[in-house]
């Protein structure tokens, strides 16, 4: 039955029920490359949901009969430019949405720098690599803290081979004369366990089926989630090591971070 136009004429309303920004952690501004977002659940009879990229870099989930209160989305690229990120959205109902702003339909998700970002030369920081059991831990989060006051100037996401970028932030140096070379406390976390395939073919059918599943909060509430603030549930493994960071230079080489 239309909603709005006389029975002669064919109708078909299409409204917005997820606008997604990816943001460049790094220069906190939006993400101009392509950026690849799908959706895992729920399903779409006939077909894949399409989360469709537009010419302003924003991308836009219309509501479809399956999708009722929330959708599991990946945020990804190919070029490793950016760590990829999994989510799972709380949505208000297509009967519901109207009653509530229309900011509540969007999420703005950061991305954190990955093995090929393109870095200032004279960024801060540092490139790392984290190992548990040997092999290289996939998805670690860290984070570089001042050593009095743990004020956190830094955080960084690992990508599927360990690797991280961290870029220390202005905030980090002290107001008054420069201290060089600059010690931070860079901790490193990762998963309390683990993470076994369901299958044992499901690492080369899927990349990334360990990526964490975040929860960012309900629409309109303060969300340290899709800022990459919070840490996932489960990320309670953890070890930190105190580093000397040359201000203006790019740290590599050190041995690798373990998580045991």
């Amino acid at each position: 039955m239309n909603q709005i136009l006389d029975t002669r004429y064919v109708e078909d309303i299409q409204r917005l029920a997820l606008g997604i920004e990816p943001i460049d952690s790094q220069r906190l501004h939006r993400i101009a490359r392509p950026v690849s977002i799908t959706v895992e659940r729920p399903p779409k009879a006939g077909a894949k949901p399409a989360v469709v990229r537009h010419p302003s870099c924003l991308h836009a989930l219309l509501y479809y009969p399956a999708l009722v209160d929330s959708v599991d989305v990946r945020v990804f690229e190919n070029l490793r430019q950016f760590v990829p990120r999994r989510f799972t959205i709380p949505l208000h109902t297509l009967a519901t949405v109207d009653n509530f702003p229309s900011a509540d339909r969007a999420r703005r998700p950061y991305l954190f720098p990955g093995a090929a970002y393109e870095l200032d030369a004279c960024a801060t920081g540092i490139r790392g690599r984290v190992l548990r059991g040997g092999n290289p831990m996939r998805w670690a989060r860290v984070q570089a803290t001042l050593p009095v006051g743990g004020q956190v100037v830094g955080r960084a996401h690992g990508d599927d081979r360990g690797e991280f970028l961290l870029v220390i932030g202005p905030n980090a140096i002290p107001v008054g004369d420069l201290v060089n070379p600059l010690t931070l406390r860079v901790t490193v976390f990762g998963p309390h366990s683990i993470p076994v395939p369901a299958t044992p073919d499901l690492p080369s059918l899927d990349p990334l089926w360990d990526l964490p599943l975040e929860a960012p909060p309900a629409p309109g509430s303060p969300d340290s989630v899709s800022t990459g603030e919070a840490l996932p549930a489960n990320y309670t493994a953890s070890t930190a090591v105190n580093i000397d960071f040359n201000l203006g230079e790019l740290r590599t080489g050190l041995a690798a971070f373990t998580i045991t």
